[in-house]
């Protein structure tokens, strides 16, 4: 991972019902709106978004016609995707121990 990737702040994700995209977010503070999609699952940091257009995309009926409308063409970071979380088998053992 590269330093900037690394900088990167953490940014909470809303899912959306959309068929290309998973999640968006948005971090008013630095002005970086977030992406995540339905394939692959990196995020993709857009930074300088102003708080208006963050509002409009998730106001759009069409989440992925805005996207391409007014967000693919802008510079991005792609972050790798957050590594999911192991779900272990149920605990069978009786009183929970093991």
């Amino acid at each position: 991972m590269s330093a900037a990737a690394k900088k990167q702040p953490a940014i909470p994700m809303a899912p959306v019902k959309s068929a290309q995209l998973r999640a968006i977010g948005y971090d008013v503070a630095n002005g970086v709106l977030a992406v995540q999609f339905q394939r692959g699952g990196a995020i993709y940091h857009y930074p300088g978004v102003g708080a208006d257009v963050h509002a409009e995309f998730m106001a759009a009926k069409s989440k992925g016609a805005f996207f391409a409308q007014r967000i693919k063409a802008l510079p991005f970071t792609k972050l790798p995707a957050a590594p999911e979380v192991e779900r272990l088998p149920a605990d069978d053992t009786e009183g929970g121990a093991l």
